[in-house]
């Protein structure tokens, strides 16, 4: 991503290529989807014809336009993220390269460390807005990209957990207990072991998992594979948080364990480490999310709907609440309809409901919003029925279709 610092005066929208028109102006580089470093359009560069309709074809499905009335949301930006998640996205990338090559993990351990704990100081200093974060995660979906996202996820999550991790590592000191440097660690690194299964299984993922039983198998000791290569190196906490990231609550995830409790059975419920629990949501949100084959990228709220309705046994319920609003269905910038036919700006996410957020209704000129900031949570209040002019039921049904697999 673009270091370039987004002034205080510029306020954004965040427009689908649909949406777009010509005249509009960028309040932010667009970076090339498949080419996370590669700047397709610079800050300031006003909209052409011939731009908008190639921007679809290079997998471009979303922008930020100036757009007056949007002071509120100058504080849901932080691009001064960019330099510490690429620091993120090149130690990844570095090591993965290097692991393919070699039989043991060439894996810089104090590099990682170091990279989380400047990600964890930024977050916590500037970071923790809905509105980069669901533009960061538009880099792409290699392996790469996966990791650091979710990495930065899982450090988001955990920021806002921080009560919930304390309680749940009640052994420890209140002071260690809330650190999760380990989390970030484990994040990044949570998918290394498939650099040790044949190239024709690497791209299967939990969504998406072989067909074939000898193959599902096989893609299944990928977690113990990662543990078995980052052990040695790793601080216990992260090493088995790779373990045990596709343990689910209800018992029903992989690979079978050893413990006081059960033998060569999958964990559950609080067995499973809190660090696997918030690394099992990161990695289902983004892999959810992640354009796959043909399919563009899905947005926050159909890959909330597809989590509470498939995958509500795998979660655990607090992590999850804290995802609707560390990814929040209605991310503030987006344009929407309400059900009483007014077009508004969601302006902010509701920390007591993330679906009936605060919006702005657009003025009559279409082009800048109103002074009136209405809560969707009042009494009487309307509801929203599209997201940049997409029917809910549209996006619903989307889920429905079947996915391209990808080779």
């Amino acid at each position: 991503m673009s270091d370039e610092k987004i002034e205080a005066s510029v306020f954004v929208l965040i427009v689908s290529i649909e949406e777009a028109e010509p005249g509009m102006v960028l309040a932010s580089p667009v970076m090339n989807p498949q080419l996370p470093d590669q700047v397709l359009l610079n800050r300031g560069y006003v909209l052409e014809d011939a731009t908008l309709r190639r921007l679809p074809e290079l997998g471009v499905d979303h922008i930020l336009v100036d757009y007056p009335g949007l002071e509120d949301l100058d504080r849901h930006l932080s691009v001064q993220l960019s330099p510490e998640r690429r620091k993120i996205f090149d130690q990844i990338k570095s090591t993965i390269k290097t692991t393919e090559k070699n039989t043991r993990p060439e894996v810089s351990y104090k590099d990682y460390y170091s990279a989380t704990r400047d990600m964890i100081t930024t977050l916590l200093s500037q970071g923790q807005h809905p509105v980069f974060l669901d533009l960061m995660s538009r880099m792409g979906n290699g392996a790469v990209e996966h990791a650091t996202s979710v990495a930065h996820l899982s450090l988001l999550l955990g920021i806002k957990l921080e009560t919930y991790i304390i309680e749940q590592r009640s052994r420890l000191p209140p002071s260690h207990a809330k650190e999760i440097v380990n989390l970030g660690v484990a994040g990044m690194l949570h998918d290394m072991g498939k650099c040790k299964l044949p190239p024709e299984l690497q791209n299967f993922d939990g969504v998406h998992p072989p067909d074939d039983a000898a193959q599902r198998e096989e893609w299944e000791t990928h977690p113990r594979l990662g543990y078995d290569m980052l052990r040695s190196g790793l601080e216990a906490t992260g090493a088995a948080a790779v373990l045990q990231h596709h343990q689910h609550i209800d018992g029903s995830g992989f690979p079978l364990m050893n413990t006081r409790m059960t033998t060569n059975q999958p964990l559950h419920g609080e067995q499973v480490h809190i660090f696997s629990r918030i690394l099992l949501v990161a990695d289902l949100y983004d892999r959810l999310t992640a354009p796959r084959g043909k399919q563009k990228r899905r947005s926050n709220y159909q890959a909330l709907h597809a989590m509470k309705s498939r995958y509500a046994g795998w979660m655990d319920p607090r992590v999850f609440g804290a995802l609707e609003l560390v990814a929040p269905p209605f991310v503030p910038g987006t344009r929407v309809t309400l059900s009483d036919g007014t077009l508004a700006v969601v302006i902010e996410v509701d920390p007591k409901d993330a679906y009936r957020p605060k919006v702005s209704p657009v003025a009559q000129d279409g082009k800048s919003l109103d002074a009136v900031r209405i809560s969707l949570r009042q009494s009487g209040a309307p509801t929203i029925t599209s997201i940049s002019g997409v029917p809910l039921e549209k996006l619903l049904a989307e889920l429905e279709e079947p996915v391209e697999a990808v080779s």
